[in-house]
């Protein structure tokens, strides 16, 4: 599937809050979203840290 990749690159502070949580220097997320599975609406509200509503 062409176009699959998905890379993210953090900034200076997303990069920096990492290195407190975690001790490891992270400079991008890379996602292969061939390989990813779909998200219930609720899992999303709480990955993407805000409430997701549909509006017709």
């Amino acid at each position: 599937m062409a176009g699959s990749k998905l890379t993210i690159k953090l900034t200076d502070e997303q990069q920096e809050q990492i290195k407190k949580a975690t001790g490891k220097a992270v400079t991008e997320l890379n996602i292969d979203l061939a390989a990813t599975g779909s998200l219930r609406d609720e899992e999303l509200e709480k990955v993407a840290g805000g409430v997701w509503k549909f509006i017709e």
